[in-house]
This record gives C-alpha cells, structure tokens and sequence, in this order.
C-alpha cells in the first residue's frame, strides 16, 4: 500500500492507493450476493462518523451565463446511497485524512469547510475522509461532503442555519443543498433550493455507472457555451411552483450532456450503456444512472454492467437523520 502524505501549517492531507478489490469489498454499498443497501444514517457517539450521499441530477437545465460569469440552472436533485464516510473528532489543530483511490488536491472543500467551521466555534477538529463517491463523476461528492459536515455541525446545536448556509455558500455553488431533505428543486447557480416531494421515490432504485472519466465542470460549461453559443433556451422557471414531481415528465433531460459527449468523445460509452437501456447524465458528468422499480431487473442490469465498467454501483434514494 502507498501512502504519500502533504504537509501544511494547518492541515495535514492524506491520499491511500488502496488495492482495488479490497475497498471495494469494505465499501459494502452492494454485494453481488447480497442485496442489502447501504442505510447512510449518521452514528452518534463520542466521535462523529457521518455518511456523506452522493448526489444526482434527475433532470438539468441551463440557462446562458449570468454577469456574475455562473449559469443559471433548474434541477430536480435527490441523494443516494453510494456515500463517502467521515469520521469528525476534536483535534490540537485542524488535520484532514484522505483514504481515497483517487488523488484529491490540496485546498479541497472538507479542508475549507473545517477551517471555517474551526474559525466560527473556536475548536479545532481531526477529520478522515473515506472516499467512495468518484471524483469528476456528477454526483457531488466533494460538495456532499462538505455540506454533511456542515450539517452534522448544525444537527449538533454547533452553528445555527442562518450560519451553516453562508458557510456552504462560501464552498460551493451546490453545498447548500446538503442542508434540506431530500428531493429538492436547486435553481440560481445551484445556491437556492426547494424541498419538494417525488412520487414512487420510496420503490426507486438506481444503477450507477461511473467510467473513469474525470470530467471537468468548468469545461464542460465552456463547451456547453462554445456549441450553444446565443442560441440557448430559457428555463421555464414556472417549474419552481410544482411542489411534487414524478418519474415521467422532464425525467432525464439534461442540458449538459451534448456538451460533456462532445468534450470527452463519449459517444461509444453512452451507446454501451443504452444497450441496457435508459441511462441519463448526472451533472456536468461523467456518470450515467438509470431508474428501476423491480429489484430483479436493476439487478441483472447492475450484473451485466460490472462486465464492462469497473465502477457499477446500485442504490436507493437517501434520508439524513434528523
């Protein structure tokens, strides 16, 4: 096992190359098997051990750029349970801990997110991050983990809402969803959310396929603006009045997804996943889910996929404890 560690003055980054099959036979998400899903609830005990659930775009659209250079957007976003874990204890000085396939930089968000918090309470904190959630994949993981953090904080009468939502704000256009209950309606550049209710969402599951390609969101924009250019439609925003949704209508649609194929030249691997059947963008990419409600066919889909990707997950939707 490799293990290269950074050093700073206030906090200390870890990055493990794990062996493969390894992590994933720990990561106990789903077991070919066995198919219990992962719950996600947060654990209270003397050190916080918090699950962080990814995230995926159930529809996205995206208007052209507004003067603060962000585009505005409308998507209907629920949360999973393929989820990083975190464990959070009081610490002389802030350290952070990444036990991750995946190399994850200096200045990330769970090290922003931990300074802040520190600087609002006065405390320090050690934190390790198991990562599970693919980085450059569409499903939020770095932006779940900050906002869970941040929650947990809040769930712990540490910071008040009003404090917990300015922080997320300062990390990531798309932390503050972390704070609401899932589903929610994002809009703005992500910042502004709206619980709402989805339909069937207790007998959904989902099949995630991530394929190793870790796409760049601010690229993908820059090639959503290059194909686009001024001929992009506008966001019906009478959306935002709906309160409930169903897995029907705008199901799917993502604005994005001509313009991450075009980027990554994708086209081969969304034709794979469409031989399975109906398999939809997360984000600005670059993984792909599809919706089922018979456990027996998500199954077979999730079986067959594990042939020809390396990272397949199934999940159910996701509920924070309260």
């Amino acid at each position: 096992m490799n293990k290269n560690i950074r050093k700073s003055s206030k906090f200390i980054l870890s990055s493990l190359s794990l062996n493969f099959l390894f992590y994933f036979s720990e990561m106990n998400i789903v077991s070919s098997e066995n198919h219990s899903f992962d719950e996600c609830e947060v654990i209270d005990v003397m050190e916080w051990s918090v699950k962080c659930p990814a995230k995926i775009n159930l529809f996205l659209f995206v208007d052209g750029k507004r003067e603060d250079g962000y585009h505005e957007i409308l998507s209907l976003v629920d949360t999973i349970s393929l989820c990083d874990e975190i464990v959070i204890s009081e610490s002389q000085e802030n350290e952070v801990y990444f036990d991750s396939l995946w190399d994850i930089p200096e200045g990330n968000t769970v090290e922003k997110t931990i300074k802040l918090l520190s600087v609002e309470i006065g405390r320090s904190f050690k934190v390790v991050v198991k990562k599970r959630i693919p980085p450059g994949s569409g499903l939020g993981g770095a932006s779940s983990d900050a906002g869970s953090i941040i929650r947990e904080f809040m769930r712990k009468n540490l910071i008040d809402f009003s404090t917990a939502f300015s922080i997320a704000e300062k990390i990531g256009g798309d932390v503050p969803l972390f704070l609401f209950n899932p589903p929610t309606l994002i809009y703005g550049k992500g910042e502004r959310v709206k619980e709402v209710k989805l339909v069937g969402r207790e007998k959904v599951i989902f099949v995630v396929v991530w394929p190793n390609i870790i796409s760049s969101t601010p690229l993908v924009y820059s090639e959503f603006d290059r194909i686009y250019g001024g001929d992009i439609k506008k966001i019906d925003f009478s959306i935002l009045s709906q309160k409930e949704f169903s897995f029907d209508r705008y199901i799917g649609v993502n604005d994005l997804e001509t313009a991450f194929l075009s980027l990554y030249k994708a086209h081969a691997i969304k034709d794979v996943l469409t031989s399975f059947g109906r398999f939809y963008l997360t984000g600005s990419g670059s993984a792909y889910f599809s919706i089922f409600f018979d456990e027996i066919e998500a199954d077979f889909v999730f079986r067959s996929l594990k042939k020809n990707f390396q990272f397949v997950f199934m999940a159910k939707p996701f509920e924070f404890s309260e």
